[in-house]
C-alpha cells in the first residue's frame, strides 16, 4: 500500500488571504466615512495636512466638518486636562479617530490615553472685525486662535455690557495683516446693520 506524501512548499490559502485583504479594506472605508470622505482612497488622495484656506475648500463638506469638530476638541482638552480625548470628542461630534487623522500632530499617547500640547500650529480659518467689516483670516497656529477668540469675547462683553476695557488690549494688534477693530463708534454701527454675529461667534471659532 502506498503512502500518500503532502506536497512540498505547498502555496497558502489564496481565499483565506483575499477575505482578510476585502475585510481590512473594509475597516479602512468605515473608518474614512467616519471622518467624512468617501472612501479610503479619496481620503489618502487628500491627505490630513492642511496648509491654506485652498486647500480646507476642496476637502469634501464633510470632512471639513469634521476637522472643524476636531480642532474644538483640542480647545475642550485643554481647558479641561482631566478630559478624555473620546469624552471631548463626543461631546463635539466626532470620533477620537477623527481627532487624531485631522490633528494628531497636537496629541500624545499617554499613559493609555491620549494628552494634547499646550499649542499646536495647525492651519485654521477664521474671521475678524476690522476696519468696519467682517474678514476671513487665515490663523496658524492655536495661541494666535485663541488670541482672536479672546477678541471676540471682548466685543460681546462690550456689546451686552457698554465695558470696553478689554478691547482696549487689541488697539495696537493685528491678525492675517488685518487691525483688530477696536473703535467703539465703528463697532457700534456695525452691530445697528446687523454686521456683528455675536449669536455664532464660539460656534464659528475652533481654538
Amino acid at each position: 500500500m502506498t503512502s500518500r506524501k503532502s506536497p512540498k512548499n505547498s502555496p497558502p490559502n489564496r481565499n483565506h488571504r483575499s477575505r482578510a485583504y476585502r475585510a481590512e479594506q473594509q475597516r479602512r472605508n468605515e473608518l474614512a466615512r467616519a471622518r467624512g470622505f468617501r472612501s479610503r482612497a479619496e481620503e489618502r488622495r487628500f491627505g490630513h495636512h492642511v496648509r491654506n484656506l485652498e486647500e480646507l475648500d476642496a476637502f469634501p463638506a464633510a470632512a471639513q466638518e469634521h476637522r472643524a469638530a476636531a480642532l474644538r476638541t483640542l480647545s475642550f482638552m485643554r481647558d479641561d486636562p482631566k478630559l478624555s480625548l473620546a469624552a471631548a470628542a463626543k461631546q463635539n461630534g466626532t470620533t477620537p479617530e477623527a481627532v487624531r487623522w485631522f490633528a494628531g500632530d497636537a496629541l500624545t499617547k499617554k499613559g493609555g490615553g491620549w494628552q494634547v500640547s499646550a499649542a499646536d500650529r495647525l492651519f485654521r480659518p477664521m474671521f475678524v472685525y476690522s476696519e468696519g467689516q467682517m474678514v476671513g483670516v487665515s490663523v496658524r497656529g492655536s495661541r494666535k486662535a485663541s488670541e482672536l477668540a479672546r477678541y471676540h469675547g471682548a466685543v460681546r462683553h462690550y456689546l451686552e455690557t457698554g465695558d470696553a476695557r478689554k478691547l482696549r488690549t487689541f488697539s495696537d494688534k493685528s491678525v492675517g495683516g488685518s487691525p483688530y477693530e477696536t473703535n467703539l463708534d465703528t463697532l457700534d454701527d456695525m452691530a445697528l446693520r446687523g454686521q456683528l454675529d455675536i449669536d455664532s461667534i464660539y460656534q464659528l471659532v475652533a481654538v
